[in-house]
């Protein structure tokens, strides 16, 4: 998979408008078929879960220029360590999320 799908970017966007109930029926439909889609899709849930129970301090009600910080370091993380294909798809689920929220979409 390794690049979001119309449905995941939809999932995606649906998230980002906290349109969380339509979001967790689109994720429940969803089969992995490879590892990376198994940690993508682990990393929509995790978003999904964070946003129907905030955590203080969390990084998702920060302003987009911090958002964009966050993208980078993810980024960076990504491109310096060893990550089987699941790890993958779970960080570029969350870069994904924050990079559409930190360009205010």
């Amino acid at each position: 998979m390794k690049r979001k799908t119309e449905q995941t970017d939809k999932i995606l966007e649906m998230l980002a408008r906290k349109r969380l109930e339509e979001a967790e029926k689109q994720l429940d439909g969803l089969k992995p078929s490879c590892e990376y889609e198994v940690g993508y899709f682990r990393g929509l849930r995790g978003i999904l879960q964070t946003l129907k129970k905030p955590v203080e301090g969390s990084i998702i009600g920060e302003p987009s220029k911090e958002l964009e910080k966050h993208v980078k370091s993810l980024m960076e993380t990504v491109g310096t360590h060893y990550l089987n294909q699941e790890e993958e798809g779970y960080f570029a689920a969350w870069i994904d999320f924050l990079e559409k929220l930190s360009r205010g979409e």
